[in-house]
């Protein structure tokens, strides 16, 4: 991660916590922060890029759902246990914000 987490922007620091607590109260078990936030290019119109692993089997869309109705910026959310060569790049360059 290239970016000072006291780089990012207080109210994106704060989704990024809410978000944290809501993917760990729901038995997610890894989660990265990636794309332009992790990596220091954010401006005023960036998403909340967030992947996940060990979520409980069938509560992904739950899991997104809540997150869409409960942070006030855009939230995309990769499922980690899919494996492929994107998930193989978050593991590789995102930043680990909470692991189990």
């Amino acid at each position: 991660m290239n970016a000072q987490t006291n780089e990012i922007p207080q109210q994106y620091r704060e989704d990024i916590d809410k978000a944290l607590r809501i993917l760990k109260a729901e038995g997610c078990t890894e989660v990265y922060l990636f794309g332009s936030l992790a990596e220091g290019r954010f401006n005023e119109g960036s998403d909340i890029d967030l992947a996940v692993k060990g979520c409980p089997k069938g509560k992904y869309y739950k899991i997104f759902g809540k997150l869409l109705m409960e942070l006030n910026h855009s939230v995309d959310l990769i499922d980690l246990d899919r494996k492929n060569d994107f998930v193989r790049y978050i593991e590789q360059e995102g930043a680990l914000l909470y692991v189990q």
